[in-house]
């Protein structure tokens, strides 16, 4: 029988340090990789589910108790953030989980890192209006790039998109950011980005951030930009905020580092250095326990320019 990989919960993982939010407790409500898009650049690898239709992926109920079994030891994170394996608005008792955490553990904020795509449905806006945080990607400003990049179901279009995302931000009134991820040769020229730009401008959020290629992405010729590039779009693009993958840090501390690295791997691709950092454990042991669970099968690697990155093994 095929090794799997186990870890002690099915819905939630971490805490771990987030380049964004600090140090994050991760709610996963989609099995991999149910979307609405497939984007080129995806840490989570190729969508095998692409679709647009909510349902209950996963019982809330059995999230629900995963989380009153961490939550109740209190630990010291920053956010609850819903993400990884797939779109989190996808999952129609989204808006439950979050009513159910700012109710009864109200001291802790929470994000939502979705893609933006579904909230020209006011049902999904109504979802995410109590949380503290509600992140949106977009990576083109025509339809052309968008097909190119982002790959979407057949039902969405841009127009449509950045319609709902107009109108969540007259709704909701806590913080809205956006991300760009630039990827090189497809939305990094002056008219896409001008376009872009345009998009930001309508939509007004808190903060804009810009992103590219670090860990493994979907499709292997997708190349990230360079620094300079990035330096010079961020100032384009209202001064964006640069996501740093080198200041990566957090208080973690006292997590098996198996059991870590195999919740994490599930939904992100990471370095001897990222565990290292995370759990406070020598480089080296971390490297070692990386390249067990690659010679077991668990995992696999490849080398990129910040490191190797160890992920699922598919």
């Amino acid at each position: 029988m095929k090794n799997k990989l186990n870890s002690e919960y099915q819905y939630i993982f971490g805490p771990i340090p987030s380049r964004r939010l600090g140090v994050s407790l991760g709610v996963d409500l989609l099995p991999s990789k149910t979307c609405t898009l497939d984007c080129v650049y995806c840490e989570c690898g190729k969508t095998k589910n692409l679709t647009i239709t909510q349902k209950e992926y996963v019982p809330v109920d059995n999230v629900k108790y995963e989380l009153k079994s961490l939550l109740s030891n209190a630990p010291d994170i920053d956010y609850i953030t819903f993400a990884g394996s797939g779109e989190p608005t996808l999952h129609s008792c989204l808006g439950d989980l979050i009513r159910f955490l700012k109710c009864d553990y109200s001291h802790y904020r929470v994000a939502v890192l979705t893609n933006g795509t579904l909230f020209y449905e006011p049902a999904v806006i109504k979802q995410v209006l109590d949380a503290d945080i509600v992140k949106v990607s977009i990576d083109a400003g025509s339809d052309d790039t968008f097909v190119r990049i982002n790959r979407p179901h057949h039902a969405l279009r841009l127009s449509k998109i950045t319609d709902g995302l107009i109108e969540l931000r007259k709704k909701y009134n806590k913080e809205l950011w956006i991300e760009v991820f630039l990827v090189n040769n497809l939305n990094n020229n002056p008219e896409e980005l001008k376009k872009i730009k345009d998009l930001i401008n309508l939509i007004k959020p808190a903060r804009v951030h810009l992103n590219t290629l670090d860990r493994p992405g979907t499709e292997s010729w997708v190349e990230a930009a360079q620094q300079a590039v990035l330096t010079d779009v961020a100032k384009y693009l209202n001064d964006a905020k640069l996501i740093d993958n080198d200041k990566i840090s957090g208080k973690i501390s006292g997590n098996k580092t198996e059991e870590f690295i195999i919740a994490t791997v599930k939904r992100r691709p990471i370095t001897a250095k990222d565990v290292s950092g995370i759990l406070k454990i020598n480089e080296i042991d971390a490297e070692k326990s990386l390249n067990a669970l690659f010679e077991s099968g668990l995992v696999d690697k490849k080398k990129m320019p910040r490191g190797v990155f160890y992920f699922k093994r598919n």
